[in-house]
């Protein structure tokens, strides 16, 4: 349960990151990165502007919280749970962008939550065994501490 409940505050973190950065970008105007003296500029947008700052922060709180989801199971189930965000930044893109959301990107988000719930419903989500191959085929094992029931450690050993 816990890994749905970060990987849903993860997600509308995204989402709420993503709208700031479109909004921020919107206020900045466009830009021609084919101009180097542009690239400067979008850098040190990100600390000028309020929008994109904030924006910067939301999807830092993501990607930590993607992390730990990442440490409870599996790639295969926590990255298709993630896709939620793509809801949240439809109904952030009507209601606070004021986009004009057609119903094809409506039913395209439709089918990507009818996706969602498919792998939330398929089961668990971690694989029991914890070890797997490096890319020179050496094998790592998984291995937890554990004091008064709490992880403190988590750490890979080659066999």
């Amino acid at each position: 349960m816990k890994t749905y409940i970060v990987v849903l505050i993860a997600a509308l973190s995204a989402a709420i990151g993503e709208s700031l950065l479109s909004f921020g970008m919107r206020r900045y105007g466009s830009m021609d990165l084919a101009e180097p003296s542009h690239w400067l500029a979008l850098v040190l947008s990100v600390v000028r502007n309020p929008y994109i700052f904030s924006g910067v922060v939301f999807l830092a709180i993501f990607f930590f919280l993607y992390l730990a989801a990442l440490s409870w199971a599996d790639l295969s189930f926590v990255l298709p749970l993630t896709a939620v965000s793509y809801l949240f930044a439809a109904l952030l893109a009507k209601f606070f962008l004021g986009e004009e959301v057609s119903w094809y990107r409506w039913a395209g988000t439709i089918i990507i939550v009818i996706g969602i719930a498919l792998v939330a419903a398929g089961g668990k989500s971690r694989t029991i065994d914890r070890s797997f191959s490096g890319p020179s085929g050496e094998t790592f094992t998984g291995e937890r501490g554990t004091t008064a029931g709490v992880d403190h450690r988590h750490h890979f050993q080659r066999e």
